[in-house]
């Protein structure tokens, strides 16, 4: 099936997804080893910001009528998304772009993903142990490490989701696909 190329807005908001997510992924690697305090600062700002981006990206979602392209959750869309998944094995790549299919569906999964990481990340900003966060009662230890832990399996998920797509997108391009049209503003 042949792809509708995204308009520039949707290439915006794509981008600054991309940029603030993988900077907050980044960052959270740092965090993640304990040893630089400063950085869970930097960490806890980009979070705001990438969640300002994911508001965004679900309003302007919302705003073009896409959520059917992203999550198909139907019997018809479904169909579509399992047929070009089964397709995939057998060495046919699906279109890309502004279509019902197993590309967007992707990009819905990633976008419930680092929703999922912006919503546990908020949480846990707010719960910080020790009068940092809004919340201090003694209770607050234990949501804050149920939040941790569930914000780390979201960012395996995130990554492993950053990793397959940019790996995918370029084998798409090695065989032809031109997917990077989709990124240059103005084209069509």
């Amino acid at each position: 099936m042949e792809s509708r190329p995204w308009d520039n807005g949707t290439r915006i908001v794509h981008a600054a997804l991309a940029i603030t997510v993988l900077a907050e992924l980044s960052t959270g690697l740092v965090v993640a080893e304990g040893t630089r305090p400063q950085w869970l600062f930097i960490h806890s700002v980009l979070g705001i910001l990438t969640t300002l981006v994911i508001i965004i990206d679900w309003m302007w979602t919302w705003a073009r009528r896409d959520l059917p392209i992203l999550f198909p959750w139907n019997r018809t869309g479904l169909r579509v998304v399992a047929r070009e998944a089964f397709d995939v094995f057998q060495g046919k790549l699906p279109g890309s772009g502004d279509t019902l299919g197993l590309s967007s569906f992707a990009h819905g999964v990633g976008l419930l993903a680092v929703s999922g990481m912006a919503i546990t990340g908020l949480l846990m900003y707010m719960e910080i142990p020790g009068g940092y966060g809004l919340s201090l009662h003694s209770t607050a230890y234990a949501l804050f490490t149920t939040l941790a832990t569930t914000h780390l399996w979201l960012s395996y998920l995130v990554w492993a989701y950053l990793i397959g797509h940019v790996l995918f997108a370029a084998l798409q391009q090695v065989l032809g696909h031109n997917v990077l049209r989709h990124f240059y503003l103005g084209h069509r």
